[in-house]
């Protein structure tokens, strides 16, 4: 059964802003593997270096069509983007992260950081908590699908 869902996507009003994650608990992959950050209203994850741009561009960049990000027990595919979930922290993360979606509030995707991790790195966001208004603006909508 897939369950379908629309989430709000934001982007910073200046590249490189974001604000803290805040607390959570991790579940740190090695440097080929996403960590997951667990937090009580949010999921975030912290993508191999070599996955970066290319979620980025076809997640939270600006363009005229509403993507569809589509998430399995196995995988997460958005547009020309695909990443198969080998491990059983994976599994456990997707897990969180299917509770978060699994709601009737509004659910909010953009870019964080936190300091216990190395500078410069980017947490994809997933909350049901909006992000500060000062520091991001709305870019449009996104269709996620559970499968």
């Amino acid at each position: 059964m897939t369950t379908e869902c629309q989430i709000q996507r934001y982007a910073a009003y200046f590249k490189g802003w974001c604000q803290a994650f805040g607390e959570h608990e991790s579940v740190i992959g090695d440097e080929a593997e996403i960590s997951w950050l667990l937090g009580d209203d949010q999921v975030g994850l912290i993508l191999p270096q070599d996955l970066n741009k290319s979620l980025y561009r076809e997640a939270l960049g600006k363009k005229h069509e509403v993507p569809t990000l589509r998430l399995s027990r196995d995988s997460v595919r958005i547009g020309k983007f695909e990443h198969l979930f080998l491990t059983a922290h994976d599994k456990s993360g997707f897990d969180r992260l299917r509770q978060i979606l699994n709601t009737s509030q509004p659910l909010h995707l953009f870019l964080t950081y936190h300091f216990m991790y190395q500078q410069g790195t980017r947490i994809v966001t997933f909350s049901r908590k909006a992000p500060l208004n000062i520091i991001y603006k709305t870019i449009g909508p996104m269709n996620i699908q559970l499968l």
